[in-house]
């Protein structure tokens, strides 16, 4: 079983493995209770117990690619910069965001 502090921390290496931001285990925690500790889902239950917690009640230390780039940009908005950079496919779509 997983506690928060260490998924914080693999979060936060995952975050900086792929944008290269340097964020800190705290970084991520304080990005993690601002935007994301009280989201609902789409269906009005805990976001964090549908996508941030395994089944047995753990905290995952995986975070799927939305999940991913809306922490990395939480972080970067802490540290007062703008959201990461998108990039475009051929017919203008936004799609992922770009690495460092």
């Amino acid at each position: 079983m997983k506690n928060f502090d260490d998924a914080a921390a693999s979060w936060a290496a995952t975050i900086n493995d792929w944008y290269s931001l340097r964020a800190t285990r705290e970084e991520v925690v304080e990005a993690f209770n601002r935007d994301f500790k009280d989201r609902e889902a789409y269906d009005g239950t805990s976001y964090v117990e549908m996508f941030f917690k395994s089944s047995d009640g753990s905290w995952t230390m995986w975070l799927d690619t939305s999940d991913r780039e809306q922490l990395a940009d939480s972080v970067e908005r802490l540290r007062g910069n703008p959201p990461l950079p998108t990039y475009a496919d051929l017919w203008g779509r936004l799609l992922n965001k770009a690495p460092r």
